[in-house]
């Protein structure tokens, strides 16, 4: 987590200053200046249009009975891309309109969830179904283990169970 907020906070701003004092050099400080303040507004309204995109695709997952998965990643990205183009820095806004360039995006968000089927956590999903419990539905869900490390043995006592265990234990 360190090498995250070092990078985050210490790198990136001496990188986009190293950056912005180059360019400034090359086409002076004015023109990098607006070239930074349209970045910002471009990124803005690419953002905009992405997101009303990526949130009726949605919609249309949903109608179809799918979940939406793909978009909703697509939707975490757009919102970063927007975000580090409102960031002043020509490296940022470069990563910015990356995650706002529609092939990039969809093959990150792939990548990630094929990523999250591989399912790290050794749990594979097997089941879903609904039962009637007290009167009320109930979702219930099954899962298997995929590693045999998983398997805990113990016992389950219930609150009579309980009393009767201290009893014997006090009688003793």
């Amino acid at each position: 987590m360190f090498k995250v907020f070092f990078i985050v906070f210490i790198v990136v701003p001496l990188l986009e200053l190293y950056v912005l004092i180059e360019v400034g050099s090359e086409i002076g400080a004015l023109p990098t200046i607006l070239l930074t303040i349209l970045t910002a507004l471009v990124g803005g309204l690419l953002m905009k249009y992405q997101g009303l995109q990526v949130v009726q695709q949605a919609q249309m997952a949903v109608a179809k009975g799918e979940t939406p998965q793909q978009q909703v990643i697509e939707g975490m990205m757009i919102f970063i891309g927007g975000a580090m183009l409102l960031l002043p820095g020509l490296v940022t806004d470069f990563l910015g309109f990356l995650l706002l360039l529609p092939p990039v995006r969809v093959a990150l968000a792939k990548r990630w969830l094929a990523k999250r089927a591989a399912n790290p956590h050794g749990f594979s999903y097997v089941q879903t179904e609904w039962t009637v419990k007290d009167s009320e539905p109930t979702r219930v869900r099954y899962y298997e283990s995929t590693r045999e490390s998983d398997v805990i043995e113990g016992e389950v006592l219930d609150s009579d169970d309980k009393k009767s265990d201290r009893d014997e234990r006090s009688a003793r």
